[in-house]
Order: C-alpha cells, then sequence, then structure tokens
C-alpha cells in the first residue's frame, strides 16, 4: 500500500475546514480506482491539519492526490493559504482492524499519532527489526487497537512515518509510550532518537 499525509497551517475556521473536507475532498479521493482509506485532523493546538490518505499503489495515490491539491487550490486557500507539507511512500509494515467511516454519520471517532523519525541510515535494519518483532505486536494487541502504517519518505529516505489508530485518546497516548519505551531498549539510547509527534482526534475518516 502506499501512504500520502499532507500538513497544512490553517489561517481560518477549523470546523469549515473539516466541512469542505467531508463534503468536498472525501468524495474526490474515496470513488477513485485504488482507494483504501482517508483520515484528517486538526492538531490539538488546532492551527494545523493533517490528512492521511492510502491507496493500494503511488499511481492511484498521486492522482487522487493531484485532485486533491486542485480542488483545495480553487476552493480552499482562504483557509489553508501556504502551500503542504506532504510526505509520501509504500508502506513498510500495515494493519488493521476493524475497518469504520465517520464521514456521514455519527460514529465515534478515532484518536491519531503520527510518529517521524529522523536519521535513519546508520539503523535502518535494527530499527526494522525492532518493529517488526516488538512494536508493531505491542501495538496490535494493544486495547483499542484501530490500525497501523508505517513507511520511509520517498523524498527524504532518512525520514520514516508511522501512523497509529486508535479508539480513543487514552488508548492511544498508553500504546505511544510503550512504543516509544520498546524502542529506546531495543535500539539504545545511543541509536535511538525521540521522533516528532503529532495527535489529534479524527474529524473525517473514511475506509473501504
Amino acid at each position: 500500500m502506499y501512504v500520502v499525509i499532507r500538513r497544512t497551517k490553517l489561517s481560518g475556521s477549523a470546523e469549515e475546514v473539516v466541512r469542505r473536507t467531508r463534503d468536498h475532498i472525501v468524495p474526490l479521493v474515496d470513488r477513485r480506482p485504488g482507494f483504501r482509506g482517508y483520515c484528517a485532523f486538526v492538531t490539538e493546538e488546532g492551527n494545523t491539519a493533517f490528512s492521511v490518505g492510502i491507496f493500494d499503489d503511488k499511481d492511484a495515490a498521486m492522482q487522487a492526490d493531484q485532485r486533491v491539491r486542485e480542488w483545495i487550490e480553487a476552493n480552499m486557500r482562504d483557509l489553508m493559504p501556504e502551500a503542504p507539507e506532504v510526505v509520501a511512500g509504500e508502506t513498510v509494515f500495515d494493519s488493521i482492524a476493524h475497518p469504520q467511516g465517520q464521514t456521514t454519520d455519527r460514529r465515534p471517532p478515532l484518536f491519531i499519532v503520527v510518529r517521524t523519525y529522523r536519521g535513519l541510515p546508520g539503523q535502518a535494519e535494527a530499527m526494522h527489526s525492532a518493529v517488526s518483532q516488538h512494536t508493531l505486536p505491542a501495538i496490535m494487541d494493544a486495547p483499542g487497537f484501530r490500525g497501523f502504517y508505517a513507511f520511509r519518505d520517498e523524498a527524504a529516505p532518512d525520514r520514516a512515518i508511522s501512523v497509529s489508530l486508535f479508539d480513543s485518546r487514552e488508548h492511544a497516548t498508553h500504546s505511544h509510550e510503550e512504543v516509544l519505551s520498546i524502542m529506546r531498549e531495543q535500539l539504545g539510547e545511543m541509536a535511538y532518537r525521540e521522533p516528532q509527534v503529532t495527535m489529534g482526534e479524527t474529524a473525517v475518516l473514511a475506509a473501504v
């Protein structure tokens, strides 16, 4: 699978960003070939929006992303005047449980944790082993687990990103702390660098 994450600064109402995303952007992507999932959230600080799109392959992802870019340029520059920061890549790990939608009904939102790791070339193999043998099983077995994706950023191979989805903030933060503890233990204090972490409650969620 292929993941595209867009990070965009907000200059207007977060509620209006969510409305336009739900009503217009989701229909642009969820009807396209290769679509697997999409979620969007505003950070807890309230000044940045994140979206995560998941597709079968890069071609499907890039075609959908182009449609989204064009729609935002024409219809959302009042709320998102700056160009987004985009990271994308083919998943190295992925797992999902209990897909659910949040686009038109009142199903409960999920809580998402995005971790960005930098400086990987010297420890990529060790990190891959730690994730596959220790981190991923711990995440999947944690209470409230809903999904996990991890990939290397194609534009910056020394950067890896993971996306975890849980049914509540409590379960998400508990799992996050466990992940950090496992990675410190497996990689050692000298090799492990704390990731940049962004969290938020999904405002839009769609999945096949």
